[in-house]
């Protein structure tokens, strides 16, 4: 099954927990090229008229499983439009939202159904979530007004998948994995129609996740920008930045040779595919793994190292765009937990008090991680802590695992 947008939420924390990595290998450079767009072919996701969100509710009745994803949502208090928040799973009780506007007194403002995962925040007061038969609701906060829009129905051999939605409702991206010519075909759909904007290589079709999977895909916070990593098999990964309908950076399997049957050779080398994207949440950078390096990418600088020799997992950057922390693997198949300083420079510094993996900013000066022992994916083997940048002390914390965080950004939260 592929990993979508919503899939990315409380219920995969578990698995990437309880996984290993590859190691670095040899360098390659991204590269960059520019195509033009193809129109599409097919069913489209509609839009409507009207600016109501941007989506048009279904001819027919949302019910079942895909309505009671929303119908157990109530929230309690006001949003502020640049207020820090996070989806997260306490000690007790179903998934909430907390409100970190006030970060010594963070209010819980929004609880969500039972047993439910999977909401991810476009914004203070806009999350989505996906219901049955390739349904997917964009819900207001706290009114928790749903938006319900359906993605193609698809065939045999065509498997349609959310990617991202814009966050300022005008767009919608997805992929459509065609098995006819092995590709995934990347659309954005608009008030102005839908356009195929990129086809890249699958012939493995889908896959179980991985600790090597992140999000397929995420706008920057202006919505100016949009990157899709496309992750069939971690040989396979294609890693594109699209502007508006043109493609900024493509970094594709090289040497790929695809048979007509669909078995193919070539493709990333072990441990040097495109991995773990986030937008910083303050410009249009992307920051991403490729080569055994991290690297920064802008319009106007393009693609350039910037933290030599780390192979992050799990990168996460604050609220105000300050900090950056990420994971990295220890020989002993436990993780540390960096910190970089964005604004002022400087080498990572390795934070906490022992073994942590998951890093996740709640807001600007709260880091949430959980601490890691051998055997973390039995029931007692690691607990959650929050590390405060103010004066880097570390504590407990009511927060069992982190769904999604806004503005706060993150390679897989």
């Amino acid at each position: 099954m592929r990993k979508s947008l919503a899939a990315l939420g409380l219920a995969s924390l578990l698995l990437v927990a309880c996984g290993s990595a590859a190691g670095p290998s040899a360098a390659r450079t991204a590269s960059v090229e520019r195509s033009t767009v193809a129109p599409s072919s097919g069913v489209s996701p509609k839009l409507p008229s009207g600016k109501d969100l941007g989506f048009l509710v279904p001819a027919s009745p949302v019910t079942g499983a895909s309505a009671a994803r929303t119908n157990g949502l109530a929230c309690n208090g006001a949003i502020g439009t640049s207020d820090s928040v996070a989806v997260v799973q306490l000690h007790t009780g179903g998934p909430v939202l907390r409100d970190y506007a006030d970060v010594a007194h963070p209010r819980t403002v929004c609880t969500f159904p039972p047993d439910s995962y999977g909401f991810t925040l476009l914004d203070s007061r806009h999350v989505v979530v996906g219901g049955e038969g390739n349904l997917w609701a964009v819900i207001e906060l706290p009114s928790t007004t749903a938006r319900w829009f359906q993605l193609p129905g698809g065939d045999t051999n065509h498997f349609s998948f959310l990617i991202a939605v814009s966050p300022h409702l005008d767009q919608v991206a997805y992929g459509v994995n065609d098995m006819t010519d092995n590709t995934d075909k990347i659309h954005i759909v608009s008030a102005k129609g839908d356009v195929i904007v990129a086809s890249v290589p699958n012939p493995h079709g889908g896959r179980c996740g991985s600790p090597e999977d992140s999000k397929s895909g995420e706008y920057t916070h202006s919505a100016r920008s949009l990157f899709v990593l496309d992750q069939p098999f971690p040989t396979l990964n294609s890693l594109i930045v699209l502007q508006g309908t043109k493609q900024a950076l493509v970094a594709t399997p090289p040497g790929l040779t695809i048979s007509s049957d669909g078995n193919f050779s070539g493709g990333w080398p072990q441990g040097t595919q495109p991995s773990m994207a986030l937008w910083s949440p303050v410009s249009e950078t992307l920051y991403y793994r490729q080569n055994g390096d991290v690297w920064r990418w802008t319009a106007s600088a393009g693609a350039q190292r910037f933290l030599p020799g780390v192979s992050w997992y799990y990168p996460t950057i604050s609220a105000d765009g300050s900090h950056l922390a990420y994971a990295a693997l220890r020989p002993d198949g436990l993780h540390n937990v960096y910190l970089v300083d964005l604004v002022h420079g400087g080498s990572p510094q390795l934070i906490g008090k022992g073994a942590r993996n998951l890093p996740v900013f709640l807001n600007a000066t709260q880091l949430w991680y959980r601490s890691e022992a051998q055997g973390i994916c039995g029931p007692g083997g690691d607990q959650p802590l929050v590390y405060d940048l103010a004066d880097g002390s570390e504590a407990s914390s009511i927060i069992d695992f982190v769904g999604s965080v806004w503005p706060s950004t993150s390679s897989n939260f």
